[in-house]
């Protein structure tokens, strides 16, 4: 594991480079992420052409047939897919979610995944002991992660209950990961996450083990380590 700290800023403009550098050496790269608030700097700093690249959506909302509103793909579709030209563009469907995997599979895997990390080491909607031989399937999300959709919803009442998500082996099949946490409320986790024991309280702990992982943390985040 490799450890980055610095400003947002500059955090952002390296990971920006880091998927402009996996798209120039292949073009046709599978790219994973979703609308998290803790990287919403970071996919605003990437720029370029990614419309070779195939896009897979890391997680989201359990909504009502036919709403759009609020999920992560009508954000991301509403700004950084259709920015960068993506075509490719792949979500996990809640009524198949074991199909996703294989649907990765037949794009040669994941190239570069990109993740932010929940107050108690959530990726994803990989809540604490979630197994690490997961794969995708639906997930029921802890108040606390409901509690951080709050904002986005209007009220908790309106946030989902379940979600679809990758599974902890699904993200660490990805040949190279990339985590990011900002802000003095993440530097227990991130202390967590780098000193402790691999756990399944601490679901991000799996990345511990990946062969190409960076940890990307401001000074505020990285203030405990």
């Amino acid at each position: 594991m490799k450890i980055i700290v610095d400003s947002r800023e500059n955090i952002s403009r390296l990971i920006a480079d880091e998927f402009s550098a996996q798209t120039e050496e292949k073009c046709e790269s599978s790219i994973a992420f979703t609308a998290d608030g803790s990287i919403s700097e970071i996919l605003n700093a990437v720029n370029g052409d990614f419309s070779s690249a195939a896009f897979f959506n890391v997680c989201d909302y359990i909504l009502p047939d036919g709403e759009k509103k609020h999920s992560n793909m009508s954000e991301l579709e509403d700004g950084i897919l259709r920015r960068l030209g993506f075509k490719s563009v792949h979500t996990p469907d809640p009524k198949a979610p074991e199909d996703y995997d294989a649907h990765i599979a037949e794009h040669g895997g994941l190239d570069l995944i990109l993740l932010g990390m929940g107050l108690r080491g959530t990726v994803g909607f990989n809540e604490p002991t979630t197994a690490y031989d997961s794969r995708t399937r639906i997930s029921r999300l802890t108040d606390e992660t409901r509690c951080e959709a709050k904002a986005r919803f209007g009220s908790l009442e309106l946030v989902p209950e379940t979600g679809v998500t990758m599974g902890l082996k699904t993200i660490c099949d990805a040949r190279k990961a990339i985590v990011a946490a900002f802000g003095s409320k993440k530097a227990d986790i991130v202390y967590k996450l780098v000193y402790g024991k691999t756990s399944t309280y601490v679901p991000a702990a799996m990345l511990q083990m990946h062969r190409d992982m960076i940890l990307c943390l401001d000074p505020e985040a990285a203030a405990k380590l």
